[in-house]
């Protein structure tokens, strides 16, 4: 008995420190977030799960002394010394309390070493916790949202717009606050177009904004705002972070892959205001859904975005495991706001997740069609073609508009009136021949070049007194001791042999060098095609003559340019035979080759205006060019052939043989070559990208002890943790079924989590801060019926992103000035009460961006491939390794550097450096809250960064074109440019004296202009006065720079 009470004495000392420790940290939460009746689940859940469930929570295998606290069973366990932590209605009974309250040093908790000690009114909050009955329940996040009533009006001088006020003035109220008054106007547009999208206003804008004077002014400026397509792109920008969107795989090279498709369909998903669930589904199990769109499986290169690999030594299955709980990790993050990887290796030490349910979730994810290692590769398997909709769309166009000139061939058909002047008469001869030159310059399309040298082996040369050249600009040469060759396969389309052809090449044999042996060698299935001229000292098969290798004759005349012909039956070539694969072989010498193909048999015109002899001339001689269907109705007798078969036959001889009947068909066969050479254009301009696709056969999942791919456990199939939402009865095991329970009805984390980040960019904080985790160890609500208000009504509404964001720009909490007086600041430093409005610095992207749309920079253009604008040299050299096709950093032109930043190539291993300081995070792993800092580097880059100083100068140019003739009304239209509004009385005297200092030094040293105004690859504007330009560059360039230029307020 004495052993357990000294073990329960130890273990209580641990409890009562633990809940000291929370009660502290809790005490300057508490002072804003205040209630009548402690809420276990707000209150006292948090404290335990920060600082005792790691030794007595859900994780079994690190659970000390057998005794739980993240369970009401667990806490009021009878231990084995005979005591309970918690006896609910009775303080005295509970050892917890008793313990926090003991004057014993032995005995009190927290203990006297540990330097942290209670309040009186902390105590008293366990103790009424205790005697209240120890209420017990879920965590807050766990409990389905319940949009309750919205809370009385408080103050109609506070001027609520919406329900959002209502909550927000209540807890103002409460905290003996009061809000402040709405912004101006000059500040509401600044504001409220950054926020949608990521740009400032225009001058035009904010003009036509100020003298709007109606009651739905604002609510004007917000509907336009949300139907622009930069709000597309500004919430796409956002949710990149959350997709771990990158340019390169990240690890080992990290080279270059084409995923950029998918950015496309996010920012296309947000202007066309995609239902949240909808946009969720498509993201996770696009490629599951009956029938799939091509942008549905686009879509699902969202779970394409991870981290790869492709180095030599790696083991598949360790990285099958890796990509899996990574895809575990991030769709819990985006969507649940739990750290669930945390449950990787053993059962989450603070949230209810256990190890075997995050592997069911993993299960989900283990069954896809990627290979472990992908080369690093810029398509890695599953990809696709991926077109836009308006690419589908005019595709769709051009092929209706081939399908109906080819209906109206059979038409034209019946109106030709022919009568064959040869009819029964036989073809004795022929009329021509023709060269279709296949070898000169250059190989034939994807041919692979071989030889002696492997693809070294091709050596054109230009025309010398060392080398001649017959035709173009080349010729091919070798010189060789013995046996030697140059070659190449793969030839597509590759020559196909029709009847009576001859391949011919043309050779030039040096007087001074000449070889024993010439040989030339054809490849269809093999190379068992060959004609050689002189000694038989070429390839062979065992020494043969025969069509593997014919004897020509001897040598042919050295010193000149021969042309050589090799019939195709003299090297066992037939009728359809297809030749990828053409090789130059010599023995010894030194040979010159030049202009080779295939010489094919034709009809004179006259001959050819005979559809009997142009039939028998194709039974003899089947040419390439015909269509197979024309040519199987040559071969039937023409007393046997039915209807469909002569149209076939004479539709095809009218519209592409007789030189007469062509001009019936003509301007329709010029539209259909018009739209197939469009549509074939629009196809090879077709990007492709990365996607989602699962085995047929699923791969086993295991529980893995401590997360290690080698140490299989239990195993485990498909599941989602029930104690968040039941599984969706019918829901398939795959993805899809996952998704659809993200989204479903029970489901009382996703609606939350959304609202909350969407509270989060309008707000700079959410309404929960710690947006990643909204679990134990995660911030409590600052306004939890507000959060739950909204998460309800976004269901509601039926997942309406636009709506919700409008219902939140609308509010006058959004409107407020953030103006903010000393007793604000001490009560609420970081405006979690909303008793003003939201001012923070602008993120990386939009920095930049601002900068690039002020000075007249920034393309237009949405969507598209990756650009690299401005970066310093070498940045991506330390990074690189030999063979990445990343490892040295080749800077774009022209307008690829205007480009909005969300477009920006994001190399993993080196991302943009001006973003980078600007807490644009690496996007190795899912990022749903930016850190927020300031630092003097990030002032240096505003000051020295190429594209800021750039901006400034074309803001400079568009300051004296279009600012007015006087410097009063210049300097006013740089300010309201940049900030919306004009300048004060002292700021217009200081920036107006400064500009003067700068003219005058300016006007005496021109090379210091020209210098200065030389940055950048944009032109500068020679018309204008470089002296006031640079002034008035170095003004502008101050303006960028101000802490309220880079600042929402």
């Amino acid at each position: 008995m004495t052993e357990s009470l000294e073990t329960f004495n130890s273990l209580s000392k641990k409890l009562i420190w633990c809940a000291t420790f929370l009660l502290v940290a809790f005490t300057s939460r508490a002072n804003l977030l205040r209630a009548e009746e402690i809420n276990f689940s707000k209150q006292i859940l948090p404290l335990l799960s920060n600082n005792c469930f790691e030794c007595h929570g859900p994780d079994k295998a690190e659970r000390k002394a057998g005794l739980r606290l993240d369970t009401h069973e667990g806490a009021k366990m009878e231990l084995k010394s005979g005591f309970s932590a918690l006896v609910p209605g009775e303080s005295s009974e509970s050892e917890m309390y008793m313990r926090i309250i003991s004057d014993d040093p032995e005995e009190i908790m927290p203990p006297p070493e540990s330097s942290k000690s209670l309040t009186e009114d902390q105590k008293e909050l366990i103790k009424k916790w205790i005697d209240s009955g120890g209420e017990w329940g879920k965590h807050w996040s766990f409990e389905k949202p319940v949009k309750e009533d919205l809370p009385p009006s408080v103050n109609h001088d506070w001027n609520p717009k919406n329900p959002i006020d209502s909550f927000i003035h209540s807890k103002l109220k409460a905290e003996g606050m009061q809000p402040e008054e709405e912004a101006s106007k000059e500040t509401l547009i600044r504001r409220l177009t950054l926020d949608l999208t990521g740009l400032p206003p225009k001058i035009k804008e904010i003009d036509q904004f100020l003298s709007d004077n109606s009651d739905d002014a604002y609510e004007k400026l917000v509907d336009r705002l949300l139907q622009s397509q930069r709000y597309g792109e500004n919430m796409a920008r956002i949710w990149l972070d959350a997709a771990r969107y990158a340019d390169t795989h990240g690890l080992h090279l990290d080279n270059e892959r084409s995923v950029w498709p998918y950015r496309n369909w996010v920012i296309n998903s947000f202007n066309k205001n995609q239902r949240f669930d909808q946009f969720t589904i498509e993201q996770i199990a696009g490629d599951l859904m009956p029938e799939p769109s091509i942008q549905q499986k686009v879509a699902t290169g969202f779970n394409r975005c991870n981290v790869t690999t492709g180095e030599g030594g790696s083991i598949d299955a360790e990285y099958y495991v890796r990509y899996a709980a990574e895809r575990v990790e991030t769709t819990s993050t985006v969507w649940l706001g739990l750290t669930a990887g945390c449950a990787s290796c053993h059962d989450h030490k603070f949230d209810p997740l256990s190890q075997k349910e995050f592997y069911q979730l993993f299960s989900y994810f283990y069954s896809l069609t990627e290979k472990a290692m992908d080369g690093n590769k810029l398509l890695p398997p599953p990809s696709m073609k991926a077109p836009s909709e308006l690419q589908v769309s005019e595709m769709g166009f051009l092929k209706e508009k081939i399908k109906s000139a080819q209906a109206k061939i059979p038409k034209l058909t019946k109106t030709v009136s022919y009568t064959d002047p040869n009819a029964g008469q036989e073809l004795v001869n022929f009329g021509s021949s023709a060269d279709k030159v296949w070898i000169e310059d250059a190989l034939p399309a994807g041919a692979k070049p071989l030889g002696n040298e492997g693809d070294k082996s091709w050596q054109f040369v230009k025309k010398s007194d060392e080398n001649p050249v017959l035709s173009g600009e080349t010729s091919t040469t070798r010189t060789a001791t013995g046996l030697s060759q140059h070659f190449f396969e793969g030839a597509n389309p590759p020559l196909v042999i029709a009847e009576g052809d001859s391949l011919f090449a043309h050779v030039y044999l040096d007087p001074k060098n000449p070889p024993e042996t010439i040989q030339l060698q054809f490849k269809t299935n093999d190379w068992n095609h060959r004609a050689f001229w002189g000694a038989n000292k070429g390839y062979s098969v065992e020494g043969k003559t025969d069509h593997t290798n014919f004897p020509m004759g001897e040598l042919p005349e050295k010193g000149k340019w021969i042309r050589l012909e090799v019939p195709v039956k003299t090297v066992g070539l037939s009728p359809g035979s297809k030749v990828d694969g053409w090789a130059f072989t010599q023995f010894g010498g030194k040979v010159h080759w030049d202009k080779a193909g295939i010489t094919s048999r034709r009809l004179s015109e006259k001959q050819l205006a005979s559809l009997n002899l142009w039939e028998q001339f194709q039974r003899k001689h089947p040419q390439s060019d015909t269509p197979k269907n024309v040519l199987d109705a040559i071969k039937i007798n023409p007393d046997k052939r039915n209807e469909a078969q002569k149209n076939i036959l004479l539709t095809h001889y009218y519209k592409n043989v007789n030189t007469e009947t062509k001009a019936v068909y003509a301007s329709t066969v010029k539209k259909e070559s018009e739209a197939k050479n469009r549509l074939d254009s629009l196809e090879k301009s077709i990007p492709s990208t990365l996607i989602m696709e699962d085995r047929k056969e699923p791969r086993q999942a295991y529980v893995l002890e401590r997360g290690e791919y080698t140490q299989q456990r239990e195993k485990v199939n498909p599941g989602v943790p029930e104690w968040i939402a039941p599984q969706i009865e019918g829901a398939p095991p795959n993805r899809l079924g996952l998704a659809k329970w993200l989204v479903s009805p029970e489901q009382p984390l996703t609606s939350r989590v959304t609202v909350n980040r969407f509270w989060q960019q309008l707000f700079g904080t959410g309404l929960v801060e710690t947006s990643e985790d909204f679990g134990l160890q995660g911030s409590q609500p600052s306004h939890p019926k507000l959060l739950d208000w909204l998460a309800v009504n976004f269901v509601e509404s039926g997942w309406n992103v636009k709506e919700m964001i409008k219902l939140m720009a609308m509010s006058s909490t959004y409107r407020q000035s953030s103006r903010v007086d000393p007793d604000k600041l001490e009560k609420d430093p970081k405006n979690l009460l909303l008793s003003r409005g939201p001012r923070h610095r602008l993120d990386a992207e939009s920095i930049r961006d601002q900068a690039l749309a002020i000075s007249g920079l920034l393309v237009k253009d949405i969507g598209g491939k990756s650009v690299k604008p401005y970066q310093p040299a070498g940045l991506w050299k330390p990074v690189g390794f030999g063979g990445s096709n990343t490892s040295t950093f080749k800077q774009d032109s022209g307008s690829a550097l205007y480009r909005r930043s969300m477009y920006t190539f994001w190399k993993r291993t080196a991302h943009p450096p001006s973003m980078a300081i600007f807490d644009a995070p690496n996007r190795e792993t899912c990022s749903v809250r930016r850190a927020r800092t300031n630092t003097p580097l990030q002032a240096l880059v505003l000051m020295n960064d190429v594209q800021f100083f750039e901006a400034a100068r074309k803001f400079a140019e568009k300051v004296i074109r279009e600012g007015g003739k006087e410097l009063n009304d210049k300097l006013n239209y740089a300010f309201r440019s940049t900030l919306s509004r004009k300048p004060t009385t002292t700021e217009t005297d200081s920036i107006l004296n400064l500009y003067k200092e700068h003219l005058e030094e300016f006007s005496k040293n021109q090379d210091t202009v020209k210098e200065l105004l030389g940055t950048g690859e944009s032109t500068v504007d020679s018309k204008l006065d470089q002296s006031e330009l640079a002034s008035w560059t170095m003004i502008t360039h101050l303006i960028l720079n101000l802490s309220e230029t880079v600042t929402k307020g």
